[in-house]
């Protein structure tokens, strides 16, 4: 490398979800390539953020109180004039705002990823219409969002279309047995994953609901539940009041995530999020398979009855009935499994994710490429 590049990345919320992941796997990469490279977050889960320092990234938490805020704007200002980054990279549309809201020093290259959940957000269109001309490159995670930049008015030629990508799933970290105890299991426990973000709009009560009648059939099957939110209270209470003690654990945030499912012998997505969630490529990558709702963006991560199942959204029954197929069919649920676990990765590579980063840019920028 001819010089070592700076690097700012800027996200709303740095957390373990969505695309505050896709963000942590690039600065990671792009510090253990020798690059300077900072990531600052109007808002931080303390956690997250200590995770990725001990990757050699500088994290600054900017803060930020109100949806628009102009002193965070200057904040940002201030770590741009004093950094002397040559790339600033926006991670979502709040990031972009801000991002446009701020000085911009003589030379800086700036870039948006932007996907299709951003782009429903309120103001997503009037933000990009607004700074559409201060954006050198945008990433879109898909092809619906390709199409929506294009339709702003973005010209194709500044819309690169890059899809996250998840690791290969490494061998699970300890035995099922011992999983099982710790978490005060039953030896033969059919177990039910569900990971991601504990939001009202994630219809996890839905998810314990269907775990009730998969119970009627198997009284050994106890549902997991990998996350946190702001949600999480509520839905605590909801499982000691429709559940029997011990039969819904909630497991909370955990960085070893992809460690943990391949003890689990279904995953669950059960919502209606417009992008492709994390967590369910996540499992597909540990060689677990889903039973998800037919969804636009589940079906770019599942194809049915190859490497998991899809299932009418809302319907209880028919989610009570694909998970018993899979319980009672070990070996199909193992075939549908290494399928997914092979899909994910032809799909989902994030080595090939991160290479189209890398390319990306040396093209923006060409001075200070390897």
């Amino acid at each position: 490398m001819n010089e070592r590049r700076r690097i700012l990345h800027l996200i709303s919320r740095l957390d373990g979800y969505g695309g505050a992941r896709m963000l942590r796997y690039v600065a990671a990469s792009q510090a253990l390539a020798g690059d300077r490279v900072i990531v600052a977050a109007l808002s931080a889960v303390s956690s997250v953020a200590r995770e990725l320092r001990e990757t050699g990234v500088a994290v600054q938490i900017i803060g930020s109180r109100w949806p628009v805020d102009p002193i965070a704007a200057a904040r940002l200002s201030l770590l741009r004039r004093r950094t002397r980054v040559d790339v600033v990279h926006a991670w979502d549309g709040a990031a972009l705002m801000h991002a446009g809201l701020s000085r911009r020093t003589a030379g800086q290259r700036l870039m948006a990823t932007l996907d299709e959940l951003q782009s429903r957000r309120r103001w997503a269109t009037r933000i990009v219409n607004t700074f559409r001309n201060r954006v050198d490159m945008f990433v879109a995670a898909d092809e619906l969002t390709e199409n929506w930049l294009q339709a702003q008015g973005v010209a194709a030629r500044r819309v690169e279309m890059i899809r996250p990508g998840v690791p290969r799933s490494a061998p699970a970290i300890g035995s099922r047995a011992d999983w099982l105890a710790q978490l005060a299991l039953p030896a033969d426990a059919k177990v039910v994953a569900i990971a991601g973000p504990l939001l009202r709009t994630n219809n996890v009560d839905e998810a314990i609901w269907c775990f009730e009648l998969v119970r009627v059939i198997y009284d050994n099957a106890r549902l997991v539940i990998f996350g946190d939110g702001p949600d999480r209270a509520r839905l605590e209470l909801f499982a000691e009041r429709v559940s029997d003690p011990g039969c819904v654990q909630f497991l909370g945030y955990r960085s070893d995530l992809a460690d943990l499912l391949p003890h689990a012998d279904v995953y669950w997505q059960l919502d209606d999020s417009p992008a492709t969630p994390w967590a369910l490529l996540e499992a597909a990558a540990a060689g677990v398979p889903a039973v998800a709702s037919d969804t636009r963006a589940h079906r770019a991560a599942v194809s049915p009855d190859r490497t998991g199942m899809l299932v009418p959204m809302g319907s209880r029954a028919e989610v009570a009935r694909a998970t018993d197929e899979l319980f009672a069919n070990p070996d199909r649920a193992k075939r549908l499994g290494a399928a997914a676990a092979t899909f994910v990765a032809e799909r989902w590579s994030l080595d090939a994710a991160l290479a189209s980063y890398e390319r990306l840019y040396e093209r923006s920028s060409p001075s200070l490429s390897s």
